[in-house]
């Protein structure tokens, strides 16, 4: 069967959570994408599916990576993690970093959010003195 048309499995599967620990920076990307592509194969995620999870999450990284900053002694820290509840793929992007002000005329930046929006089901942005959560579902289907 087309791997497109087959229809996802996770619902049946048996994994468990996923949860990645980097350092904030762009060459952790790579590492944080290897990593949950091979869970969501596990889970049995179909390629569709699993392709807007990858650029969400991504996206939601590359954020973390470009614009937390750390302090003199504080090294900023990324946390994927990702997990099958019912029926919906639960992600979680989170760093413990400041977040850094944007510059002053961002050009053609700035539509991370409005992405991630694009292909998940619901996303919810959370930002504190602790750092900045980015938390997304995925409805799978039977």
């Amino acid at each position: 069967m087309d791997e497109a048309l087959r229809p996802e499995r996770a619902l049946d599967a048996v994994v468990p959570a996923l949860r990645v620990r980097v350092p904030a920076e762009p060459t952790s990307l790579a590492v944080v994408r290897a990593q949950l592509r091979g869970w969501l194969q596990a889970a049995g995620v179909g390629a569709e599916t699993a392709a807007d999870l990858l650029l969400a999450v991504g996206e939601a990284a590359s954020n973390a990576a470009e614009h937390a900053c750390d302090g003199p002694r504080h090294r900023v820290e990324l946390t994927v993690t990702a997990s099958v509840i019912g029926d919906q793929v639960r992600l979680a992007v989170r760093d413990d970093g400041r977040w850094k002000p944007p510059p002053h005329s961002p050009g053609n930046r700035g539509h991370g959010l409005r992405l991630i929006s694009a292909l998940v089901d619901t996303v919810q942005l959370s930002a504190t003195d602790d750092g900045t959560t980015v938390e997304m579902t995925k409805e799978l289907t039977r």
